[in-house]
């Protein structure tokens, strides 16, 4: 089974290489610039370095004292970076040399011509200074300045990864677990917090769109518009809670499978449809009017009296008998109504049960022979 992958440590995979690359990139171009700026320097010393012992070392030269010129050129290999120095001792003919023999035509050696003025302003040539300096690599230079670069670099990476996480959970992780928690709890997440970014906005809009779209069919009749049995025991359990009182009428149309066996279902659909809007035009706006299924409906009408309960029922027994047009031709039906009272101390689910009872009766006693049931007007 894959483990799970948390949104932060994708964004944190995913930021490091490019983090990574920056420095790398950044590194490449500051080492090239600290090794151009490190050879501009050293050959700006070194060719100082030279003239400046070229010039000590001329007059011990001309005096042949050839002990302080030897002196002086060991001590010349003490200065930084030099490997060795070499200058010819012509009173003594040979060389004197400290260190590594300079090579005449490498990169790293500098030379001078030596020359001695006396009083009369004649110059003397006295040979040649030859100072072999150590090779200034790159890598020396990538050494010396990578090491304060990655210090910046992790010192900067640590304040980068901790504000992105901190963003992170502001921006993104806390609205989404809230989102979150909304969907497991099957709840709209209303209203949305200004503060949330577009993208999540938008999200949670749709969510909750969907969650009220969903809510709806799930508690409405397809057909007809109306509430179904969950939107009613939805209902009656608020009701329960709150301790209502009020009237559960419960009807169902007499001979309603006629309409559908002779004028075909398409009528039985436009007979319930029809039923569904005058019973609507009949209640009031708080009453929750549900079709129970096939030919049967329910009214839970909260907060009405035996006066208001008995006008409901004669205007819903009014409009439901009026003809019903088909085509050319009428469609009449006639209901069966049970009508029952709840109070605080009763349930309205055991109400609407003695409603259907009451229901059943009345339908038992229509049951009379009548060609005016549920049949055409001729």
């Amino acid at each position: 089974m894959t483990p799970p992958r948390k949104l932060y440590t994708r964004f944190l995979r995913q930021l490091l290489p490019l983090l990574a690359l920056a420095y790398i990139l950044a590194a490449a171009l500051t080492t090239g610039l600290y090794y151009q700026n490190k050879r501009a320097a050293a050959r700006d010393q070194r060719s100082q370095t030279l003239d400046t012992f070229a010039h000590v070392l001329v007059k011990p030269l001309w005096d042949c004292n050839s002990l302080t010129a030897g002196g002086i050129i060991q001590a010349l290999t003490l200065q930084p970076d030099v490997q060795g120095v070499s200058a010819p001792d012509q009173c003594a003919q040979k060389l004197i040399q400290a260190g590594k023999l300079p090579d005449k035509d490498g990169k790293d050696t500098l030379s001078t011509p030596l020359h001695y003025v006396d009083e009369m302003g004649t110059a003397h040539a006295l040979g040649e200074l030859r100072i072999a300096f150590q090779p200034l690599s790159i890598f020396t230079a990538v050494s010396r300045s990578l090491v304060p670069q990655l210090a910046v670099f992790l010192s900067m990476l640590a304040a980068v990864l901790a504000s992105a996480l901190w963003t992170f959970r502001r921006t993104i992780g806390q609205p989404l677990l809230q989102l979150r928690q909304a969907m497991r709890g099957h709840q709209a997440l209303d209203p949305i917090p200004s503060d949330w970014a577009d993208e999540i906005s938008e999200v949670t809009r749709t969510y909750n769109a969907q969650l009220r779209e969903l809510r709806h069919q799930a508690q409405h009749d397809p057909l007809t518009g109306l509430g179904n049995r969950l939107l009613l025991e939805e209902r009656l359990e608020h009701i329960k809670k709150t301790g209502s009182q009020g009237h559960v009428l419960l009807l169902d149309l007499d001979r309603f499978k006629p309409v559908n066996d002779t004028f075909g279902h398409a009528a039985g659909d436009e007979v319930l449809r029809t039923v569904a809007r005058r019973l609507l035009v009949c209640v009031r706006d708080s009453d929750t009017v549900v079709r129970l299924g096939g030919d049967e409906f329910a009214i839970v009408a909260p907060g009405t009296e035996a006066p208001d309960a008995d006008a409901l029922v004669a205007r819903i027994q009014h409009a439901l008998t009026q003809p019903i047009p088909w085509r050319d031709t009428p469609i009449r039906i006639t209901p069966s109504i049970g009508l029952m009272r709840f109070d605080r101390d009763d349930c309205a689910t055991a109400a609407l049960l003695q409603a259907d009872a009451d229901m059943y009766r009345a339908k038992a006693m229509s049951r009379h022979p009548r060609q005016s049931d549920a049949t055409p007007n001729a």
